[in-house]
């Protein structure tokens, strides 16, 4: 805009390139495993891309029943556990800027689609510093997430647990929300 550099996309694939150097993945490999077989679900850790979520990288649970995102899909921000997280730990003036361009689509009949209903539910992610998709992305999946920030408190990622609800509720998965924090922590150092 003339004031302010912004990464383009070859700074973006180059970025992303960087953090998938297998030398700098382990240690963040080993702690998404480490959470994954302690919750038995699949754990993700995703970056934000524009406008969207990306599943940077993700442990999958062994069970049968369980909803497959490959890493590098990308998903809407409101209606996402991990999407909602970043929006709502964003500078205000930004969340606000975002939010007038993003169409607020209906995914399930759980999505919210008031800008002023979303930004409600964006407040109180930001005061609890954690997000949840109770069906909202997909109907019978819940999710939670928690904030990875970087060393000056800026979210730079999110950890996340989603499962099929036949199996968690929100509530009950929100019982790893401690233990993703502690995840969450140590996962700070390896970004």
């Amino acid at each position: 805009d003339g004031r302010h550099l912004l990464p383009g996309p070859r700074f973006r694939r180059m970025s992303l390139g960087a953090l998938a150097n297998e030398g700098l993945k382990v240690p963040r490999r080993v702690l998404l495993e480490r959470l994954a077989k302690e919750v038995g679900e699949t754990c993700n850790l995703t970056l934000l891309d524009g406008h969207e979520v990306m599943y940077y990288d993700r442990v999958e649970t062994n069970w049968p029943v369980r909803i497959q995102l490959a890493p590098g899909s990308r998903l809407p921000l409101h209606c996402t556990a991990s999407g909602k997280l970043f929006l709502a730990l964003m500078p205000l003036h930004r969340r606000r800027a975002l939010l007038a361009h993003l169409a607020l689509e209906a995914h399930t009949p759980c999505t919210l689609t008031s800008r002023a209903t979303l930004e409600e539910a964006l407040d109180t992610v930001a005061r609890n510093q954690l997000s949840t998709d109770d069906e909202e992305f997909i109907q019978g999946m819940v999710a939670i997430a928690v904030p990875v920030f970087d060393e000056v408190g800026q979210i730079q990622a999110t950890l996340a647990i989603h499962a099929p609800r036949l199996r968690h509720s929100i509530d009950s998965l929100l019982e790893w929300a401690p233990l993703m924090r502690q995840i969450a922590t140590e996962l700070e150092g390896t970004l």
